[in-house]
């Protein structure tokens, strides 16, 4: 596939106020960069603004969505985001991160043949808090468990071809991590890019009760299952195994052992890949919706 695009950015999206910022963030870059959003909200801005932005109406649960978006984006290289990440935040004064993730990825696949199994995670900082990636691992903040890259660069055909794309008994996260375990599974590297930064700003676009300060996200509310689908396709006993630790947690050698003891090196499911016939309008495996 021909494409003047180096990185496509793609998203379930359904925040379209926050979409003019976001592509905004962008022009401190110098490669061609593609957006590509899917949801359930259409925009009302005039889309002709935003040539490089695709936009794809679909009423199906965030997982889905995501699916949908790789396969249409044409850039040579994916990118997992977030309609409230920004590229050029103040906060981080990194106005060209794509460019120095989009280097990174092409130095790192360079120098391991160019077989397209590297991955570049970004450096996100989200909520003012800041850098996150020690945080991102398979167990939560556990550094003895893999790397996960909630923000990563990957080569586009080697994921959705080889690959696969995504699982579709996710329903809205958890996804990218099995991703990134496949990735492992296949002889795959993953590096950490520090100077790729992002501000991902979760805390102004999710609706917080001003009486209990909590926070309303429907995103977040299916953790649960699609941790369920994440554990029982890589850890040994399935799900389960992670709250029981932390119920007596105390970061001895002795527990740390056991998490990395049971984290299995192969997939133990097989992959069910999303199928195509009315992807955009019905809900596959496991339902799930906005609301």
């Amino acid at each position: 596939m021909d494409s003047p695009y180096k990185i496509s950015l793609v998203a379930s999206a359904n925040r379209p106020e926050w979409w003019i910022r976001f592509m905004n963030s962008l022009k401190g870059n110098t490669i061609p960069i593609e957006v590509v959003f899917v949801g359930n909200v259409k925009p009302t801005f005039d889309l002709s603004h935003y040539p490089n932005l695709k936009y794809i109406y679909a009423t199906v649960k965030p997982a889905q969505c995501y699916e949908i978006a790789f396969r249409n984006a044409t850039g040579e290289l994916l990118a997992w985001t977030a309609d409230d990440a920004d590229y050029n935040a103040r906060e981080l004064n990194a106005p060209n991160s794509l460019d120095i993730a989009y280097e990174a990825w092409t130095n790192l696949d360079s120098k391991f043949g160019n077989d397209k199994k590297s991955i570049i995670a970004m450096n996100p900082c989200e909520d003012g808090g800041f850098p996150q990636l020690k945080f991102h691992r398979l167990f939560g903040g556990w550094e003895e468990t893999p790397t996960m890259a909630p923000f990563a660069v990957i080569n586009r055909d080697y994921f959705v071809n080889k690959l696969g794309g995504y699982d579709r008994r996710f329903i809205s996260g958890q996804s990218e991590n099995d991703v990134i375990m496949r990735i492992y599974e296949d002889g795959g590297r993953l590096e950490i890019s520090l100077d790729a930064k992002l501000f991902v700003r979760h805390t102004q676009v999710h609706y917080r009760d001003p009486n209990t300060g909590k926070q309303k996200n429907d995103f977040r509310k299916w953790y649960p299952e699609d941790r369920r689908v994440l554990e029982e396709a890589w850890i040994v006993g399935g799900y389960g195994f992670y709250e029981q630790l932390n119920q007596h947690r105390n970061n001895s050698p002795e527990t740390r052992k056991a998490v990395v003891a049971n984290i299995s090196k192969k997939r133990l499911i097989p992959l069910e890949r999303f199928e195509d016939t009315d992807i955009c309008t019905v809900t596959q495996s496991q339902k799930g919706q906005w609301e």
